[in-house]
């Protein structure tokens, strides 16, 4: 594959010295240093999440870390509600059919925001003992309020579920204060490192649900990840180069701190959508992440777009599925990225959206 600049929200670029430690030898990992490792990860884990409650690392993707959510949390007796506002939202209500748990689907159309007064409403009725939630659907660049959410959730007493996975990081997330139950990341998206690894982080109030319930996973078994986890150690083989890098990526947050991180993403998408106002593209939605900005146009097919982009440029921008195919494409804020990058690729969409190739009816 040739070399080509990252726009995408994961993978995203990566800073050289992380993709050096992923070219290491791994070490034996059953030791105490790698324990000590281990314990360091795990603490400065919780810092990101801003949280107290455990956090479980999985060598496996973001969607592996929200199965494990499911099958440790609800079975066959949970009633959930689901807002589905996207690809991401959707993905709670696959893994709800796949296990066969009872739920209600609260849908958003594309950019659309949550109205308050009628998930209040629905709330209240006490059918509901989950609640799903996605903080940033990628697909669309939606930006949830997770803390007014959760104000509801708590005063109805619903566990509260959000997959944070392209959000934190690059906006504000307070897990204990905004009052989320459990949280979901992997390591892809503003964490900034190779995807394989994932993270699932469980308040009080869920880990008091875990007491004596039984998963119907032996990998995902959360209970198992926390035994383990006690000594510094996963239960099965973790992928250790993804670990190492990951020491090494926390640490730089920690000394950088989680206010100047999200200050950055910020500033980079600032930039971005600045210099989109020549151009005759469309944010979608009002409530933007910092991770993405996603971009639509009545006059230009988002897919040919996509491919002009990587073609002439060599700038690789996010496409996206299903009936947004044509319609929305996606430029990703997170990583090693600059605002020469940024400029550049603005350059790039303003010659770009000058070739009638890319026209929507070309």
């Amino acid at each position: 594959m040739g070399r080509t600049k990252l726009f995408t929200p994961g993978p995203v670029p990566i800073d050289e010295h992380i993709l050096q430690i992923g070219a290491q030898q791994p070490p034996y990992n059953r030791t105490q240093e790698f324990s000590d490792f281990t314990f360091e990860i795990l603490a400065n884990l919780q810092y990101v999440f801003q949280t107290s409650g455990q956090v479980a690392i999985f060598s496996a993707s973001g969607t592996a870390a929200m199965e494990a959510t499911v099958v440790n949390f609800v079975d066959s007796a949970s009633k959930v509600l689901i807002i589905n506002c996207g690809t991401f939202g959707q993905r709670w209500i696959d893994l709800c059919d796949v296990y066969s748990i009872s739920y209600e689907e609260f849908r958003l159309e594309p950019g659309q925001s949550l109205d308050m007064d009628e998930l209040q409403m629905r709330l209240k009725e006490g059918r509901f003992s989950t609640l799903f939630a996605t903080a940033h659907e990628t697909s669309t660049g939606f930006l949830s309020d997770i803390e007014r959410i959760g104000k509801l959730t708590r005063q109805y007493k619903v566990l509260y579920v959000v997959d944070g996975i392209s959000s934190i990081l690059a906006d504000q997330f307070l897990m204990d204060e905004w009052n989320v139950d459990v949280a979901v990341l992997s390591s892809q998206k503003a964490l900034a490192l190779p995807p394989g690894l994932s993270f699932v982080a469980v308040g009080e109030r869920a880990r008091e649900k875990l007491v004596g319930k039984k998963c119907r996973s032996l990998y995902f078994d959360l209970e198992n990840y926390f035994r383990n986890q006690e000594r510094g150690q996963l239960p099965y083989t973790p992928a250790i180069c993804l670990m190492r890098q990951l020491h090494e990526r926390l640490r730089n947050v920690k000394e950088q701190t989680l206010p100047q991180i999200i200050q950055q993403h910020k500033d980079r998408a600032d930039f971005f959508r600045d210099g989109l106002k020549s151009l005759p593209l469309q944010m979608v939605t009002v409530q933007k992440s910092n991770a993405m900005t996603a971009l639509s146009s009545d006059k230009f097919d988002a897919l040919k777009i996509v491919s002009e982009l990587d073609k002439t440029y060599q700038m690789t921008v996010a496409p996206n599925t299903g009936e947004l195919r044509h319609r929305v494409f996606r430029v990703a804020h997170m990583g090693a990225q600059t605002l020469e990058d940024l400029s550049s690729l603005l350059s790039a969409l303003d010659e770009c959206l000058s070739n009638p190739a890319t026209s929507m009816t070309n």
